[in-house]
Formats: structure tokens, C-alpha cells, sequence
């Protein structure tokens, strides 16, 4: 799928999804994790500019319900500008998927930030780890060597999700 492709996917299937509350959205945890929040400011997803992604791009401090809402834009900026978000993007595919390990913090922190998405949603985010990891194979094959596993993980369970609902 080509990368404009995916990007309007991921418009299509995100965007009635209303802004939840400036209380919701913000996570005053520390410092660092309010100032993730500031960064996004409350703005709708789709008016999410680069410069507020990269001035946010802590993106797992932010709260469960901010990360969901601002996860299309984040989506769209690793795909209009990978160069740029750098490693947002492979953090982000981090994200997606599910923690190696079945310490609960891992899964107490993943679990709220992977529900609440519908089909249309999850297949979008499948589309979006479908570009990632091709082109990450692209990337690592000019080196002679095998991508992280991060996004065949993530793709596993993305695409079982996909499957149900």
C-alpha cells in the first residue's frame, strides 16, 4: 500500500471521532508528562502540526485517552515525514505493540491504549505497520540484516484484532 494510501485510511476511519475533555487529555504525572500534553494542547487530532508532534514526542507519557485520540496523527506524521519524527516512528511501532514480557506494569500501561479502537480503526493501523515494516525491510536489507521483530509483534496483534468486531 502507498503511503498516501495508508495516510487516507487512517483520515477515513478517524475522523468523527470527537475531542474528549482537556481533562482527559492531559496527564500531569510529572513534569515531563505535562509537557507532552501541552505540546498537543488540547487541539483536535487532524490540526496536530510536525512541530507539535516533535515538540510532544514523548508520545507514551501521554494519558491512555490522549494517546488513542492523537494516535491517527501520529500515524500520519511518521508517514509524511519519517525522516524528521526519527525515532518517534520505531517508538511509536513500540507502542503498537504488545510488551514481551508479562510483567503487569507493561501490560497495565499497554492494554487501555490498545481498546476502544473499531475495525475500521484497527485495520487502519494495520496498514500503517504494513508500511512501516516494508519499509523496514527495505532499510535493513541495504545493511544485510534482519529489521527488529517490534513490528511483526505489533502486526500480529493488530491484525487479530482487526479480525474481531
Amino acid at each position: 500500500m502507498h503511503a498516501q494510501d495508508v495516510i487516507d485510511r487512517v483520515h477515513a476511519a478517524f475522523k468523527d471521532i470527537p475531542l474528549p475533555s482537556k481533562e482527559s487529555l492531559w496527564n500531569n504525572h510529572c513534569c515531563e508528562c505535562s509537557e507532552t500534553s501541552a505540546a498537543f494542547g488540547a487541539k483536535p487530532w487532524s490540526e496536530i502540526s510536525l512541530e507539535e508532534l516533535l515538540s510532544g514526542r514523548e508520545t507514551a507519557l501521554l494519558s491512555e485517552v490522549a494517546w488513542r485520540y492523537y494516535l491517527p496523527a501520529m500515524i500520519i506524521w511518521c508517514i509524511r515525514a519519517p525522516e524528521v519524527v526519527d525515532v518517534i516512528q520505531d517508538n511509536l511501532v513500540y507502542q503498537l505493540a504488545p510488551p514481551e514480557t508479562q510483567a503487569e506494569w507493561a501490560w497495565k500501561w499497554f492494554k487501555p491504549r490498545a481498546s476502544g479502537f473499531n475495525r475500521e480503526q484497527r485495520q487502519a493501523i494495520v496498514a500503517f505497520l504494513n508500511w512501516y515494516q516494508a519499509r523496514q525491510e527495505e532499510n535493513w536489507a541495504g545493511l544485510g540484516a534482519a529489521p527488529p521483530d517490534h513490528a511483526v509483534r505489533a502486526l500480529a496483534f493488530w491484525r487479530s484484532e482487526s479480525l474481531s468486531g
